[in-house]
């Protein structure tokens, strides 16, 4: 019973360890040691975690990066697109209203009667027309001398 209480023990359960009070006088460099080679793994990890956690902070800035530049190039690109379409509408009412403007200032009628006076056409019939098959090259020959 003296034993019990001089080294502290308890029935239920020790709370100091004699053995290891023992172990830690007597080995106290060799325990240092280990230590200081725990902290240094620790220290190695550390510091490869940290460089683990840039580089994937610097893929995920990339990644981010990227998908922000792809949505301002197609919104650039939308921009353009309306911008082409508003001025494609408007070329094209432009073009409608010249072709409006030259068909009313020509007069079909008097075109060929000038073509028929000054140029001596005439209204082909089915003894003017000559047939020819398709060549290769794609090119007719002239049939005969026009006059």
């Amino acid at each position: 019973m003296a034993s019990e209480i001089l080294y502290g023990q308890s029935i239920l359960k020790p709370y100091f360890n004699m053995q290891k009070f023992e172990d830690t006088i007597y080995n106290r460099p060799r325990i240092r040691i280990e230590r200081i080679k725990k902290r240094k793994r620790i220290m190695v990890l550390d510091k490869l975690l940290v460089v683990v956690a840039i580089l994937l902070f610097a893929v995920l800035l990339t990644y981010i990066s990227a998908i922000v530049l792809m949505q301002v190039r197609i919104h650039t690109k939308n921009s353009d697109i309306n911008r082409l379409k508003s001025s494609l509408e408007i070329k094209t009412n432009e073009n409608g209203e010249k072709i409006d403007t030259i068909k009313s200032e020509i007069k079909f009628d008097d075109l060929k009667m000038k073509a028929y006076m000054e140029f001596n056409m005439i209204t082909p019939t089915e003894k003017n027309i000559i047939y020819f098959d398709k060549t290769d090259n794609g090119f007719v020959r002239q049939y005969e001398n026009i006059r």
